[in-house]
């Protein structure tokens, strides 16, 4: 073997992997024209009228592409990667804004998680977590983030978010389960997912609630995501409880 192989060898793995990027240009082309048709279609029906985001949709697509890649890819990796797209697949939609309370926006950490999450999506912050409720009534197509123990509980049960409801929880990725960071509120149609919680929000204070995948108190009332995608009856053990949202479990991934 000559000196110069090794440099032949790279150089034809280098054009290897320019045909690869070529390749994966092309194909995301192809989607975002794609995104383009799913546009057309929600405008003629009404559906994107109150929201371009569809979390059980979501959720089921990371699954599936968690599954087929397997251990050769790092799933933190995999979900960074897929959440630029759909981001620019939503904001190329509809506009969206986040909504959260300046306390909590002014937190770093919570900061890089929203940014991982939305990719650039607008962020407003607002003088509390009441303002940020009323906000998001009046803009049906944007999100607000609310940390789950932040007061937030005795305006939504007041109507403040309007029909607004808890459609995710940040981050995706769970290692151990327990309280998720944040909750993400939006005006969508919950629709299940094959692997969901429900929250419930229960005025005044209460006990251990039983089946429930973890607990948070927010101000007076207490909060507890039970496992599934619960409808009314679930409350007939809780009759003062009212569902706060329906929405994909985090993706348990190993620790």
């Amino acid at each position: 073997m000559t000196a110069a192989s090794p440099d032949l060898t790279l150089d034809a793995i280098r054009r290897e992997i320019d045909t690869i990027d070529d390749q994966i240009l092309h194909l995301l082309l192809q989607r975002f024209a794609a995104t383009e048709k799913v546009k057309l279609t929600k405008a003629h029906d009404g559906s994107i009228a109150s929201s371009p985001f569809r979390p059980a949709r979501e959720a089921a697509m990371m699954q599936r592409l968690l599954g087929e890649a397997g251990p050769a890819v790092n799933p933190e990796l995999l979900v960074r990667l897929w959440r630029v797209i759909l981001s620019a697949s939503i904001q190329s939609q509809a506009p969206v804004t986040l909504h959260m309370d300046a306390t909590l926006g002014h937190d770093l950490a919570t900061r890089l998680l929203v940014a991982q999450h939305f990719c650039g999506m607008k962020v407003e912050l607002h003088s509390g977590p009441a303002r940020v409720l009323g906000t998001l009534g009046a803009h049906r197509g944007d999100l607000a983030l609310i940390a789950p123990s932040s007061d937030w509980a005795a305006g939504f049960l007041d109507g403040e978010a309007g029909d607004a409801e808890v459609i995710g929880t940040l981050p995706v990725l769970a290692g151990g389960g327990g309280q998720p960071q944040l909750l993400v509120l939006g005006h969508v149609t919950p629709q299940p997912s094959g692997d969901d919680e429900s929250l419930l929000l229960l005025p005044g204070g209460a006990g251990h609630v039983s089946q429930a995948l973890w607990q948070a108190r927010s101000g007076t009332a207490t909060l507890a995501a039970l496992p599934g995608f619960v409808d009314d009856s679930a409350l007939i053990a809780h009759p003062r409880a009212r569902i706060a949202g329906r929405y994909p479990r985090p993706i348990k991934v190993s620790p």
